[in-house]
């Protein structure tokens, strides 16, 4: 990693994407850091404009040979993130993961990755520090309460439904609240699937449409009352200031930390 007279080298990978964008302009104008590369599978005249200097390449191993970077931001998808990781950290650059849909085998892979290598690594997933507010906040309340739904909204193009947000929330509900949440099955249900999924207790919603871009929302039900937490993410900017905490600290770590409140001490 950098020293105080060297910035942290970083590539993005995915850099064709709406955040991947987002990542290139705000590595490039952050203190502390280097943009040395950006990454994607299609043609670089389909790309969004790269600030000038900065290479963009199609071939990730090209960028890693040539960028010798000591971080790389992946915004990809979980079929493009998963082949890359090995040859990254097998190259020395330590990952930083905004891409969600992973299983949990393949985040005890990437963990080994990073472990075999003596690297840190930083899998998070939502960047934005109320996102990781709310699951905070929502794990407070839990065990106070035996019911909460989880309702999240995106736009359509997102491929994965419920988001990786949606089930981390779930996961920090069910570990503050071990025992299963109680939840209403209907005697009758005249359309299937209108409770939403499942996950302990826990009722999962999930809306696509245009004109959204991340919203989630946890409600808790107990007798005579109910609390509402909700977050909503107006501009993919909100995701910057957790994603450069993220390259500013991984250089700090070993092995793989899951979630942005590791790193915010919280």
């Amino acid at each position: 990693m950098s020293t105080a007279s060297s910035p942290i080298k970083v590539i993005v990978h995915g850099a064709a994407g709406r955040v991947g964008a987002e990542v290139v302009r705000a590595v490039h104008g952050a203190s502390g850091m280097t943009l040395a590369g950006a990454v994607d599978r299609i043609a670089q005249a389909d790309v969004p404009p790269l600030p000038d200097g900065v290479p963009y390449y199609t071939d990730v191993r090209q960028a890693l040979e040539h960028a010798s970077p000591d971080v790389i931001v992946d915004f990809s998808v979980a079929s493009a993130s998963l082949p890359m990781l090995p040859i990254a950290i097998g190259a020395g650059a330590r990952p930083v993961i905004g891409t969600t849909g992973f299983s949990d085998e393949q985040v005890s892979y990437i963990d080994a990755l990073c472990r075999e290598h003596k690297l840190g690594g930083v899998l998070a997933p939502n960047f934005a520090i109320g996102a990781v507010l709310l699951a905070k906040l929502a794990a407070i309340a839990a065990p106070y309460f035996d019911y909460a739904d989880i309702a999240e909204e995106h736009h359509e193009a997102k491929i994965d439904a419920p988001s990786g947000t949606a089930l981390g929330l779930a996961r920090a509900l069910h570990e503050a609240h071990p025992e299963r949440f109680s939840r209403n099955e209907p005697e009758r249900e005249p359309l299937a699937g209108t409770r939403g999924g499942d996950y302990e207790g826990i009722t999962i919603h999930s809306g696509r449409m245009p004109g959204r871009m991340a919203h989630h929302q946890v409600t808790f039900g107990g007798p005579g009352q109910t609390l509402t937490l909700r977050h909503d993410t107006i501009d993919r900017q909100c995701y910057m200031p957790g994603v450069l905490l993220a390259i500013r600290k991984v250089g700090e770590l070993e092995g793989l930390t899951v979630g942005l409140d590791k790193l915010m001490g919280i």
